[in-house]
């Protein structure tokens, strides 16, 4: 991404300034049709795309020297010709919708040749501007179904379908509400982009510096003190940015350092970051966008997906946790050092209290009383940037003007870096996602995986599984859970499960992809960091991270699990789900009281399972399990060289 400067800074400033605006008014006072609302923040979206990010991200000179570099490359700090026209190109059709979306809206059926010639140049712009931001991966997969949506009457067999001519497919995506401006489009510009600037923006107030003192004072004082440090604060952060890499990034930079200078190998602190900020796009009030996406495809309120993720989320820690404690043992890494442990009236001082959990607490009571959730975001960002102005510093003018810029800079941060690469991305796989509705893809899905159902419902579930985690490798999850939910939330549908359940079940599994080999960008990202080799780190990452692996197949057929039901079963299953992950965790990371022994990690994690299974016998069962091999760890007394040179290594 490039570092603008001079006039091309200030044009990004007014754009992101101008959309900014616009976000806050329409969340609190109009609802604007999708037309409408999608075409302007598209448009922003388009215009900061191509200044910012060029054709060629590796050919970047400080100065254009030659005509293919004006033309072509560009500057670090200025667009190149090319930019500019694709710029000017892609808001032309933007601005078209705005104009003309009500005589749009009303010509259903009805297309003029330039409309076309419009839609086209908008779809080329937009699988270039995701190109350029987030690689090949998502243009080329929305090429394939656009392709497969021209030619499927010439594919034989159970994928073959009518077909469809190119004028049909390009008035679909550019001139109906279904195509490039329907629901994935619509809610980006109208809830999820006020919840991309709502994380900077708080950063940026001193919100984030309180959960990093709030995560020292606490993580710091057990077993294995700086990792878990990375698990409160990678909860915490997790919180306002929903996005794996951006956690990584965000408290890696400071966790990851700090555990490599207490004794911990570069590959498990980098392991520890990459699982615990995995888990920050489950964790609520503020989970990844795709929770967003969920609650719409489901037509439920957010705070119903909000809710259901509580109890999976607080178990996904515990494990991490619990990975890191017993791995702790095995090499004696201890609390963190007392001169590192910020003191209480630090923590706790008033203003930093008011600062942290008033825009917070406003944000979590707006959404319990159902508030839409736009609206709970933009009074809590405006919370937050009143509470900074009046306590973050000396009320003189040359201060309070400083503060303006800090906030100024956190939009500034948060839209470049984040919503208008989002913005883009989000459109084009609208395009994919219109495409499998339109060409009956999904069903095609879905009855494969109804057949596997019938030999057995888990054989489906996995097959549900590796899907998603394929689609995910090298894509946002957002966009991974999105396609996946369009092309295999039907198939978990007619198996009888709970809509929620299996968009859930498909969410968990988009994440994991980022933890999960060959493409893992949570694991590049925290290796990079911790200058630690990839592939062990993502070892270390999925059996650190093991309950988002088994937690999905436990609260698709228990509801228990998502807070359905009786409070008193929620809460004993709540218990025994976070006590169950420490038997687990001994058994995949091989250490308890001391290494353990092939038998003894298999009573670990049957005993485990058995806990997390609400069945009073299973659970008794599981307990006995889990007790043989504590008693096993404690009286017999057998070598274990190898597992203890592979511990050593790993």
């Amino acid at each position: 991404m490039r570092e603008l400067s001079r006039g091309w800074k200030i044009l990004a400033s007014i754009l992101v300034g101008c959309w900014s605006i616009f976000l806050l008014y329409t969340a609190l006072t109009i609802a604007l049709h999708p037309l409408l609302q999608g075409g302007v923040s598209l448009a922003f979206g388009l215009a900061l795309v191509f200044l910012l990010y060029p054709i060629n991200s590796r050919h970047l000179p400080e100065k254009a020297t030659s005509w293919k570099d004006r033309f072509l490359y560009g500057t670090k700090d200025s667009p190149s010709w090319m930019d500019i026209l694709f710029l000017i190109l892609s808001v032309i059709p933007c601005i078209y919708i705005m104009i003309s979306w009500e005589a749009v809206a009303r010509a259903v059926g009805r297309y003029e040749n330039y409309q076309l010639v419009l839609g086209i140049i908008l779809i080329i712009l937009l699988l270039e501007g995701t190109r350029r931001a987030l690689g090949k991966a998502i243009p080329i997969l929305v090429l394939l179904f656009l392709v497969y949506a021209l030619t499927g009457q010439y594919i034989p067999g159970f994928f073959g379908h009518a077909g469809y001519h190119y004028a049909e497919i390009f008035y679909q995506l550019y001139l109906m509400t279904e195509g490039i401006w329907g629901l994935l489009t619509d809610l980006t510009s109208r809830v999820i982009a006020l919840f991309v600037i709502f994380g900077p923006v708080l950063f940026a107030v001193g919100v984030g510096k309180g959960f990093m003192d709030i995560a020292k004072f606490t993580g710091g004082r057990f077993t294995g003190g700086a990792g878990q440090i990375a698990v409160v604060s990678s909860a915490f952060f997790g919180m306002l940015s929903g996005s794996s890499v951006a956690n990584v990034a965000t408290t890696g930079s400071f966790t990851i350092p700090t555990m490599k200078k207490v004794g911990y190998k570069p590959e498990f602190a980098g392991a520890i970051e990459a699982s615990a900020s995995s888990g920050g796009q489950i964790t609520p009030p503020i989970m990844g966008a795709g929770a967003f996406v969920m609650a719409e495809f489901l037509n439920i309120p957010y705070l119903e997906v909000m809710l259901a993720a509580v109890i999976p989320a607080l178990v996904y820690y515990a494990g991490v946790w619990a990975g890191i404690y017993v791995e702790a043992k095995r090499y004696g890494l201890g609390k963190l050092p007392r001169e590192l442990i910020p003191k209480f009236r630090e923590v706790f001082a008033p203003k930093q209290l008011v600062i942290v959990f008033i825009p917070i607490g406003i944000l979590i009571i707006l959404l319990l009383m159902y508030i839409p959730p736009q609206i709970c975001a933009a009074w809590s960002l405006i919370a937050a940037m009143i509470l900074f102005m009046f306590l973050g510093g000396p009320l003189t003018l040359k201060n309070a003007w400083e503060r303006i810029k800090i906030i100024s800079e956190a939009y500034f941060r948060g839209i470049t870096s984040a919503l208008a690469w989002l913005m883009v991305m989000m459109s084009c796989v609208q395009m994919a996602v219109t495409m499998i509705s339109l060409t009956g893809f999904g069903v095609k899905i879905s009855e494969i995986i109804m057949s596997l159902a019938g030999v057995n419902i888990f054989l489906a579930l996995l097959a549900t599984m590796i899907c998603a985690i394929i689609l995910g490798m090298g894509m946002t999850t957002t966009a991974a859970y999105v396609i996946a939910a369009a092309v295999l939330g039907p198939a978990l549908e007619g198996l009888g499960l709970p809509p929620l359940a299996g968009h859930l079940f498909i969410f968990w599994f988009a994440i994991k992809s980022g933890l999960t080999p060959p493409v893992c960008i949570a694991v590049f990202t925290a290796a990079a960091i911790a200058g630690s080799n990839w592939l062990r780190t993502a070892w270390i990452s999925i059996r650190l991270g093991i309950g988002g692996y088994i937690m999905p197949f436990f609260f698709v057929f228990y509801p228990v699990f998502l807070m359905k039901g009786h409070p008193l079963d929620v809460i004993r299953m709540a218990i025994l789900a976070i006590l169950a992950m420490f038997p687990l965790e001994a058994s995949v990371m091989g250490h308890f009281l001391k290494p353990t022994t092939p038998l003894e990690r298999v009573l670990f994690f049957a005993g485990g399972l058995g806990v997390l299974h609400p069945s009073g016998i299973s659970d008794l069962i599981g307990l006995g399990l889990i007790g043989l091999g504590l008693l096993s760890q404690k009286y017999v007394k057998i070598s274990i060289p190898f597992i203890g040179r592979r511990a050593k290594e790993t």
